[in-house]
């Protein structure tokens, strides 16, 4: 019985393995694919701050050329001083030139508010920009610390898949048969060890009873309470006397 015991928990450990693989490559999946939304949404809100910047740039250039073409006809409106022949017309362009001034001022103020405004959101941008780059090296780096992971175990999961082979041909059965029922039925774990009479899977207590069976070894026995096997490992699995000890008591 004691070989038994010692195969299924065993088995159960190697399950356990090919279990927590098979965890790991559905969470290499799905944070690949959460990874992949964020970059999406990331992207998706850099193009339309972007977007923005553009058009912020166009009102600049907008306002740029305004003033220009306003200089421009102020200059050529001063270039027909030299022709004014009444007061009428020296009003008229006198006024002309206090609008042209006036509109001016005004298109600078706009100019420089739209400048302010540039400045702020390109320092924004840039400020978004460096983040998403420390987003996606951070995403990067999990995904591949994952795939280091799964790559690791995968390569491992043949040698398990033998070794698995061997121990079940060491079980009788309907032992195995039992196994693999409550192994399905209690989400890949059959075996649980009793740790002070409390069994590690369902903590609830083992009965006295059942802890003097299980002391004993002889016999298979399950939990009242989850149904799983049980195991006590710490007489199943002893540890070997240390030879220097034993020889410093009998010394003393």
């Amino acid at each position: 019985m004691k070989d038994t015991l010692r195969a299924l928990v065993e088995l159960q450990g190697l399950e356990d393995n090919l279990r927590d693989l098979r965890v790991l490559q559905q969470d290499l999946t799905k944070l690949v694919e959460d990874n992949e939304a964020s970059r999406e949404l990331f992207a998706g809100m850099l193009a339309q701050q972007e977007g923005q910047l553009g058009e912020v740039r166009s009102f600049c250039d907008q306002k740029e050329s305004e003033i220009k073409d306003a200089e421009e006809n102020a200059r050529r409106a001063r270039g027909r001083l030299n022709n004014i022949q009444s007061q009428r017309e020296l009003t008229a362009l006198n006024k002309e030139l206090d609008t042209a001034r006036r509109q001016n001022t005004q298109r600078t103020e706009e100019l420089l508010k739209l400048m302010e405004q540039l400045e702020t959101a390109t320092a924004e941008y840039d400020k978004k920009v460096e983040e998403f780059r420390s987003l996606e090296e951070q995403m990067t780096q999990a995904e591949e610390d994952i795939v280091t992971r799964v790559r690791e175990g995968e390569a491992d999961a043949g040698g398990q898949q033998e070794r698995q082979n061997e121990l079940r041909a060491l079980v009788d059965k309907p032992t195995l048969s039992r196994f693999d029922r409550i192994l399905g039925a209690r989400k890949g774990c059959a075996v649980a060890t009793v740790k002070d009479q409390i069994c590690t899977a369902c903590r609830l207590s083992v009965s006295p009873q059942t802890f003097i069976r299980l002391m004993r070894m002889e016999t298979l026995e399950q939990c009242n309470n989850c149904r799983r096997m049980l195991v006590w490992t710490e007489g199943l699995f002893e540890t070997p006397e240390d030879p220097e000890g034993t020889q410093e008591e009998a010394d003393a």
